[in-house]
């Protein structure tokens, strides 16, 4: 059995990490049969979810975690793709994974209007973990520094909010342009490059916040029909 553990559901979506979406998304596109834990972050090796723990070996990291699980399978869902097809592949879920990331955490966390949507989610999520009520708002309030100062070292959050935002419309489009009229993000069949792509997709998208970057999303129309096909056919 496999068992993911995750932070659980929020906004709408599967989850409130793009990156456990990832995995449970490769997971439902490979039939792979698997269970779901409600975790403690601050207990997960890294201090990072998603982990996934398989016949005892528990496996921190959504992107070691689809190597390990691809690597069990005799059929690979990328075997299809040529060498350029997988280079550019792996540059976009590079882009989504490393520049995207950081600009949705920004608007999430940083900006006010952001956090008043993420904060509620937060709390119930810190309940869920067993933290007592009355800690919730100091430990949220924690987080949030804590965030955001990860944001900085990354680069992005000593950004201004403008350079932010238009960093991460030049990869919507470009994410856009890419995908184009395919039914999945390399063409007829799916890969495991869909994964990240849906969950960012979906991310991006989530109605529950409303910000320059997530209105530039929904005005891309290929981009919407993409996500909500995924959606309709591994998630509904």
């Amino acid at each position: 059995m496999i068992q993911v553990h995750k932070f659980g559901p929020a906004f709408g979506l599967p989850d409130a990490s793009p990156f456990v979406t990832k995995v449970e998304t490769y997971l439902r596109i490979t039939g792979q049969t698997y269970e779901v834990v409600t975790a403690d972050v601050r207990k997960a090796p890294r201090g990072q979810l998603p982990v996934v723990l398989i016949d005892d070996k528990r496996i921190p990291d959504s992107t070691a975690i689809v190597d390990f699980l691809e690597g069990k399978r005799s059929e690979k869902l990328d075997a299809h793709l040529d060498e350029h097809e997988r280079a550019i592949a792996f540059a976009f879920k590079s882009m989504l994974e490393e520049h995207l990331y950081f600009g949705m955490l920004y608007l999430r966390w940083a900006t006010e209007d952001g956090w008043k949507v993420f904060e509620p989610n937060l709390r119930s999520m810190l309940g869920n973990m067993g933290v007592p009520g009355i800690l919730r708002g100091m430990i949220a309030k924690k987080a949030r520094k804590q965030v955001t100062n990860r944001a900085k070292t990354q680069g992005i959050g000593r950004a201004s909010h403008e350079e932010i935002v238009g960093a991460c419309k030049k990869i919507l489009d470009a994410f856009a342009i890419q995908l184009g009229e395919k039914a999945y993000f390399c063409g007829k069949k799916p890969t495991t490059f869909d994964a990240t792509t849906y969950a960012f997709a979906a991310g991006a998208l989530c109605p529950a916040f409303d910000n320059e970057v997530s209105r530039h999303a929904r005005s891309k129309e290929n981009l919407v029909r993409y996500e909500a096909r995924l959606k309709e056919q591994y998630w509904q």
